[in-house]
C-alpha cells in the first residue's frame, strides 16, 4: 500500500515559481489530451501513458500485462486479469510474477516511478494518484478535468469501438477504479476540491481553452508574458 508523503508543512506558496503539474481526470474528460498540450506550449515533458513502460521495465513484465492493471485497486476482477495474462518463462517462477503483477505491486512501481521523475522537473504528471503523492511538494499546480457522461462517452468511443451501454458501464468502471485506487493508497476521496488548484469541467470549457489557462498560470508566476496560440 502507497502511504502518503509526509507533509512539509503546505503546499506551495502563493506567486512560487511552477515546476511541476499534475492532471487528474474522469475518463474520457480529455486529461491525456490537456497533458499533450500544455507539454507543447511549455515545452515540459509529459509522464502519462509512458508510465506503464516504466512501470513494466521496473518489474521485468510486458507493458500489455501492466497495462491492464494500471491504475486499478485489488479486487476479484483485476486478479482474474493478472491471473490470465501472465506466461512466465522459465527463469522467473509463476508465483514470483504474479506477485510482481499485484496492482498495489504495480502502484509501488508507478508511485517509484513518478518520484524518480520528479527529481528532474519541469514535468506534468497524469493520473496515478499524483495530486496526493505532491500535495505538499511547492511549485506544483494541480488540475482536475470533468465533463457530463454524455460528452465522456462521445470522446471515448472515437478512440475505440463500443456500444452505448457497454460504453456507459466502462465509463463508470474506470471512474469508480481511479477513485478506489486514490482512496487505497493515500485514504483520501479523488473529489475533494482542496486536492486542486484548477478545475475544469471540459463540456463548458475545451481542452485548448483550459491548456491555455494552465500554461498562462504557469508563465505568470514565472514572471513571464507570452501569447499561447
Amino acid at each position: 500500500m502507497i502511504d502518503r508523503l509526509p507533509s512539509d508543512g503546505g503546499g506551495g506558496a502563493a506567486g512560487e515559481p511552477i515546476d511541476l503539474i499534475t492532471v487528474s481526470r474522469e475518463f474520457g474528460a480529455g486529461g491525456s489530451e490537456l497533458a499533450r498540450i500544455m507539454g507543447y506550449e511549455l515545452q515540459w515533458p509529459v509522464l502519462d501513458r509512458d508510465l506503464v513502460h516504466r512501470v513494466a521495465e521496473r518489474l521485468r513484465l510486458e507493458p500489455h500485462h501492466v497495462e491492464a492493471v494500471d491504475e486499478q485497486p485489488p479486487g476479484l476482477l483485476t486478479r482474474l486479469i493478472a491471473s490470465a495474462l501472465l506466461m512466465a518463462p522459465p527463469e522467473l517462477p509463476t508465483e514470483m510474477q504474479t506477485d510482481r503483477l499485484h496492482p498495489d505491486s504495480v502502484a509501488a512501481a508507478a508511485r517509484a516511478a513518478i518520484l524518480a521523475a520528479a527529481d528532474s522537473p519541469p514535468l506534468i504528471v497524469v493520473g496515478h494518484a499524483s495530486q496526493c503523492l505532491f500535495r505538499h511538494r511547492p511549485g506544483t499546480l494541480h488540475i482536475r478535468l470533468v465533463a457530463p457522461l454524455a460528452l465522456r462517452l462521445q470522446r471515448v468511443c472515437t478512440r475505440m469501438p463500443c456500444e452505448s451501454p457497454r460504453a456507459v458501464a466502462e465509463t463508470r468502471r474506470m471512474d469508480q477504479a481511479r477513485a478506489a485506487y486514490v482512496r487505497r493508497h493515500h485514504q483520501t476521496d479523488w473529489r475533494d476540491p482542496l486536492l486542486y488548484d484548477m478545475q475544469f469541467n471540459t463540456g463548458r470549457v475545451s481542452i485548448e481553452d483550459a491548456a491555455r489557462m494552465v500554461v498562462q498560470a504557469v508563465t505568470a508566476r514565472a514572471g513571464e508574458r507570452v501569447v499561447v496560440t
